[in-house]
């Protein structure tokens, strides 16, 4: 996995992803002024323009503050009934189904995208690989009192990878002040 921090120049922040042999570039600019008919005065707007193979919109390197971020990973179902998280591209092309799935750093599933065959208890286990992936949570098996028991391992994680290269960044950003301690 490698991640490299406002690789856009002209543009106001934007962040490159590679991995598997995949790359994801997303870029950021603003502020702009939203249309009148999407206007909402007393809140503000952040319009998201997906284009494949041309990037997503990103914060990462920005100024702009943010109450969370998000992580997403695509799973595939091999023929076995497997459960492939980031599957290479010959999984995909034998798959039953793939899934793409993103939550939030508040652990919200946000985005659910999926094409093929499955039921709900392949479903369910797509979500919970995919929870995995993103954020580092092992869901146990109910206790006597029915309650689920989580525990959490950041290691590996998206999630934690993702918070590690921005304080890298901002601790990078940041050593100018110590020069003039």
């Amino acid at each position: 996995m490698a991640v490299i921090l406002s690789p856009l120049h002209r543009a106001d922040g934007s962040a490159t992803y590679t991995k598997n042999g995949y790359s994801v570039i997303a870029a950021i600019n603003g502020p702009v002024e939203v249309q009148r008919k999407d206007e909402i005065p007393e809140a503000a707007a952040i319009d998201v323009v997906l284009r494949p193979a041309n990037g997503i919109g990103a914060l990462l390197s920005t100024s702009l503050p943010m109450t969370m971020t998000l992580t997403s990973t695509m799973v595939a179902v091999s023929p076995s009934g497997e459960v492939v998280g980031e599957p290479e591209a010959d999984v995909i092309k034998d798959a039953l189904s793939v899934h793409v799935l993103a939550f939030s750093s508040h652990g919200k599933l946000l985005v659910a995208e999926s094409e093929g065959s499955f039921d709900i208890d392949t479903w369910e286990q797509v979500c919970d690989r995919a929870e995995q992936i993103c954020r580092a949570s092992n869901v146990e098996a109910p206790d006597e009192t029915g309650d689920l028991n989580m525990q959490r391992s950041e290691e590996n994680s998206l999630e934690s990878s993702l918070r590690d290269i921005i304080e890298e960044k901002v601790t990078e950003e940041q050593r100018w002040r110590e020069g003039l301690r």
